[in-house]
C-alpha cells in the first residue's frame, strides 16, 4: 500500500500554495470534492517522503486498484501528523529521562528547605540589576526570585508554576526570567503549545537583551528551533538572528575551509598591502587576454581595450572584499556563542570596521594618482588606519580548555560534528515548539538544566511529556492561567477522557502551590472588576496605571456607553446556518451602528482607537465580517482598527475596546457553549478603556450562567441600557428585522387553493 503520486495542474506544473509535506494526511478522490460528502468512501494517504514539487510517497489506508490509479485526479490536505507523532513516540520512549515527570505528578508535599536556594553574590548582584531595570512588581520579582532559586536545589525535582490572570504582566515576567538565565549562563529549554506563542516570548526576551545590552549583536547564545514558515520568520524579521537555520549557513560561511573568514581577512590585508602590484598584474592580465583574442582572430576587429585608472581598480576591488569582511565581522559578533568570541574580540572588530569605513569615505570623497599628495594620504591610511587593526582580528576563534585537540579550533568542531549540534550545545536559551522539543537529545543540545513552559494551560498535558523527558532536566517551570481556555480539543470523547487538560490544570488540582501575579495593567478598574471578583476571588488589584486619567475620560468622551456597560437587544433572532453555528443579524445591525459612532469619534477628536468585537461563534464572526467588509480598513489617515474575531482566536490579545456578542436569544435561557466559563473570562477580560456587552436580557437572565451574574451586576451598577433607547440603534434593528421578513416572504411558495 505504498505508492508514488505525480503532483500536476492542467498545464502539468504545481500552481496551488499547499504542498504536501512529510507528515500530511490527505484524502484522495476522483472528483474535485465540493462538500465533506465528496470525500466518501474514504481514501487516506500519509505522506511518508517527497522528490521535489512534483513527486510525493504515500502509505494509503487501502490497496488501490489500477483502476482507480488512473481515476485518481485530487488530493484534499486533511491535517498534519507530525506533532501527534512525536507525542506518541515521547509517551512510548523507554529510553528517555522521566525521573521529572515521576517526581511531580503527586500530590504537593511538605519538604525541607534546600540548602542550595541561596544565590552566590555575584549572581545575586547580576539578577538584582535585570529586575531593577526592567521594574517589575513585588509578585513579579517574587516569581522570578522563586524559579531562579530553584535551579541551585539538588536534593530534589521541582516544578514551579506561575500564575498569570488576563494582564498580570506574564509576558514581561517570563522575559525577565530568561534575561536573567541568560545572564546565569543556565541551560534553558523554552517551549509554548503554537508557534505563534514561542515566537511571541523569543521576541519579548530579545527586546529586553536589546534594551539592556550595549553590544546587541552578540546572540550567539540565544537560539529558535522550528520551521521558518510556520513562524513566518521572513527575511527582514527581527528573529531572524537567533533563528537557528540562519545561524547554520552564516557560520558554515564564515568557517568554509576554502571562503571564508579566514580566507577574506587575508586576502583583503595582502591586497591593500600591495595595491600597486594588484593593479600592475591586472592590467597585465587584461593585455594579455586582449593578445591572445587578436591572435586567435586576426581577421576579426577587436574592440578597444578600457583599462581602469589605478584609483578605479583600487576603489572597485576595495568596496567588494572590505564590505565582505565587514559583514563577516558582524556575522561573527551576532553567532558565534559568547566563549568564543572575547569581549577584547568585540572591541578589535569595531575598530577595524571603523578604519575600512574611514578609507572607503575617502576613496569616495578623493582621487588617488601616483605621486599626488591623496595618493600619500592614502597610503597613510592603509599603513597606519586599516592594516594595524586588521592585523589584531583573528584568524581563528578557540576554546582550548573545552576541546580535546588544544590546536583545534571552530572549522574543525565543524568538520567532526554538525553545525546544528555546535549552536544547540552552545546556547543557554533554546527556544522551540513543545513537540519540537522530541528533537532535542542529549548528544545534540548536551544537559538541560531548565525547562520554561510559557502559555503551559493552553498545551495539553500529552504534548508537554517530550519536554518534560530532555537530558538532563531538573527543574520546570509551567506559566499559564488554568481559569482562561486550555487547548482547543474537537472530538467529544478526547473532551470526556480530558486529553486537553493542561499539566498545569492537573497540578493544581494534585495541589501545588501556584504563584500568583496579582496586578492587572490592562482593564479599567470597572471593567476588572466583575472577572477579578467572579474568576480569581478578588484577589487582583490594578495598577495605578489603568486607574481613572485624563486620557480615559477623552476617550469615553462622545462614545454612547461608559467604560461598562450590557446593551440588551431584546428583538434580537438566533440562526442556525452552515455548519450549525449560531448567528444573530439583530445584534449585527446594532454592533454595526456601535462602530460607525465609534468611528466618528476618532475621527472627531483625530485620537487612535483600537477596536475588537468579538463573539463565541464563528456563524456570528462571519456575519459581522461580512455586514462591514472593508469600511474601516480602506480609508486613508485611518485612525480606527478593526478585529472581528471568535473568543478562542483572541486570547492573549487585547484592544481599547471590546464588543461581545453573545447572539443566543430564546426564551429557555439556552445558551450552548456560551455557557464555558473559561470562555467568558477570555471574553471579558480583553478590553483596555471600555467593554460593551450585546445580548438578550432575558436569554441569559434564564441560563444560570455567568451571565446571568453579569446581567445583575450591571443593573447593580447602573450600566444596564435597552438598546431600544437609543434612536440610532432602534433603528438598526428595525432595519434587520424589515430584512428578515422581507427574506422569510421571498423563500416562500404560493399557489393558489380553490
Amino acid at each position: 500500500m505504498f505508492y508514488g503520486i505525480k503532483l500536476k495542474d492542467h498545464a502539468g506544473t504545481i500552481t496551488g500554495k499547499y504542498q504536501p509535506k512529510s507528515g500530511d494526511l490527505i484524502a484522495l478522490t476522483m472528483e474535485k470534492p465540493r462538500r465533506i460528502d465528496d470525500l466518501n468512501p474514504l481514501l487516506i494517504a500519509y505522506v511518508f517522503s517527497s522528490d521535489g514539487d512534483l513527486m510525493v510517497f504515500v502509505h494509503s489506508s487501502r490497496s488501490i486498484s489500477m483502476l482507480e490509479e488512473k481515476s485518481i485526479r485530487f488530493g484534499v490536505f486533511l491535517m498534519t501528523l507530525t506533532t501527534n507523532t512525536r507525542i506518541w513516540n515521547a509517551l512510548h520512549n523507554e529510553a528517555a529521562n522521566s525521573t521529572l515527570v515521576q517526581s511531580v505528578l503527586q500530590a504537593n508535599t511538605q519538604t525541607p528547605v534546600c540548602c542550595g536556594n541561596d544565590f552566590e553574590s555575584s549572581d545575586s548582584e547580576r539578577v538584582s540589576d535585570i529586575i531593577r531595570s526592567t521594574k517589575l512588581n513585588t509578585s513579579q520579582e517574587a516569581a522570578v526570585l522563586e524559579c531562579l532559586k530553584t535551579r541551585k536545589c539538588y536534593h530534589k525535582n521541582n516544578v514551579k508554576l506561575i500564575w498569570g490572570p488576563p494582564g498580570t504582566g506574564k509576558t514581561k515576567t517570563v522575559a525577565t526570567l530568561l534575561y536573567a538565565l541568560l545572564k546565569l549562563k543556565c541551560k534553558t529549554v523554552v517551549c509554548a503549545p503554537t508557534n505563534t506563542a514561542i515566537v511571541e516570548v523569543a521576541s519579548r526576551l530579545l527586546s529586553l537583551f536589546k534594551e539592556n545590552s550595549s553590544a546587541t549583536f552578540r546572540l550567539g547564545n540565544i537560539v529558535l528551533s522550528g520551521n521558518q514558515e510556520r513562524m513566518r520568520i521572513n527575511k527582514d524579521h527581527a528573529l531572524l538572528d537567533v533563528f537557528l537555520d540562519h545561524r547554520i549557513s552564516k557560520l558554515d560561511i564564515l568557517f568554509s575551509p576554502f571562503s571564508g573568514w579566514k580566507q577574506r581577512l587575508e586576502s583583503l590585508i595582502d591586497f591593500l598591502e600591495n595595491t600597486e602590484a594588484k593593479y600592475e598584474k591586472y592590467v597585465y592580465e587584461l593585455k594579455e587576454v586582449q593578445r591572445l583574442k587578436e591572435e586567435a582572430d586576426k581577421k576579426k576587429r577587436q574592440e578597444v581595450l578600457n583599462i581602469p585608472s589605478f584609483a578605479e581598480f583600487v576603489k572597485k576591488m576595495f568596496y567588494v572584499t572590505s564590505e565582505a569582511l565587514e559583514t563577516d565581522m558582524v556575522d561573527l559578533c551576532t553567532h558565534l556563542p559568547k566563549s568564543f568570541i572575547s569581549s577584547e574580540n568585540v572591541k578589535e572588530m569595531l575598530a577595524a570596521r571603523q578604519g575600512l569605513q574611514r578609507l572607503r569615505y575617502f576613496l569616495q570623497e578623493n582621487d588617488i594618482i601616483k605621486g599626488s599628495f591623496n595618493f600619500d594620504c592614502f597610503k597613510r591610511l592603509i599603513h597606519v588606519d586599516c592594516l594595524p587593526a586588521l592585523s589584531l582580528l583573528p584568524k581563528r576563534f578557540d576554546i582550548p580548555d573545552l576541546l580535546e585537540d588544544r590546536d583545534s579550533g571552530i572549522p574543525d568542531m565543524l568538520d567532526k560534528r554538525d553545525t546544528k549540534k555546535f549552536c544547540l550545545q552552545h546556547a543557554h536559551v533554546i527556544f522551540c515548539t513543545a513537540s519540537g522539543a522530541a528533537e532535542m537529545n542529549a548528544e545534540r543540545t548536551g544537559t538541560i538544566e531548565l525547562l520554561v513552559v510559557d502559555e503551559a494551560a493552553q498545551l495539553k498535558e500529552c504534548e508537554s511529556v517530550a519536554a518534560l523527558q530532555l537530558p538532563g532536566l531538573r527543574h520546570a517551570v509551567l506559566i499559564g492561567d488554568e481559569l482562561q481556555l486550555p487547548a482547543m480539543v474537537q472530538s467529544e470523547i478526547c473532551q470526556r477522557a480530558k486529553f486537553g487538560r493542561s499539566l498545569f490544570e492537573r497540578l493544581v488540582l494534585l495541589g501545588h502551590n501556584k504563584h500568583l501575579l496579582n496586578v492587572q495593567y490592562r482593564m479599567h478598574p470597572s471593567i476588572s472588576c466583575f472577572p477579578n471578583k467572579e474568576f480569581y476571588g478578588g484577589e487582583i488589584t490594578d495598577a495605578e496605571i489603568v486607574k481613572e486619567s485624563i486620557y480615559q475620560k477623552k476617550f469615553l468622551q462622545g462614545n454612547m456607553f461608559g467604560s461598562f456597560s450590557f446593551i440588551n437587544v431584546g428583538r434580537g433572532k438566533e440562526e442556525f446556518g452552515d455548519g450549525h453555528s449560531p448567528k444573530n443579524m439583530v445584534e449585527v445591525a446594532v454592533i454595526s451602528e456601535v462602530i460607525s459612532n465609534l468611528f466618528k469619534v476618532s475621527r472627531q477628536r483625530t485620537m487612535k482607537m483600537s477596536v475588537g468585537v468579538v463573539s463565541p461563534y464563528k456563524g456570528q464572526v462571519r456575519a459581522i465580517q461580512e455586514r462591514i467588509g472593508d469600511k474601516y480598513s480602506s480609508l486613508p489617515g485611518q485612525l480606527l482598527t478593526l478585529n472581528v474575531r471568535s473568543v478562542d482566536g483572541f486570547q492573549g490579545g487585547e484592544e481599547d475596546v471590546i464588543i461581545i456578542s453573545t447572539v443566543r436569544s430564546n426564551s429557555n435561557g439556552k445558551v450552548g457553549f456560551l455557557n464555558n466559563r473559561q470562555r467568558a473570562n477570555v471574553a471579558l477580560t480583553r478590553a483596555r478603556h471600555c467593554l460593551w456587552v450585546i445580548g438578550n436580557e432575558t436569554t441569559l437572565a434564564l441560563s444560570g450562567s455567568i451571565w446571568a451574574k453579569l446581567i445583575s451586576e450591571s443593573r447593580r451598577r447602573g450600566c444596564f441600557h435597552d438598546a431600544e433607547d437609543e434612536k440610532n440603534l432602534r433603528d438598526a434593528m428595525n432595519e434587520a428585522l424589515l430584512e428578515d421578513v422581507s427574506s422569510t416572504f421571498r423563500s416562500l411558495s404560493i399557489r393558489n387553493v380553490w
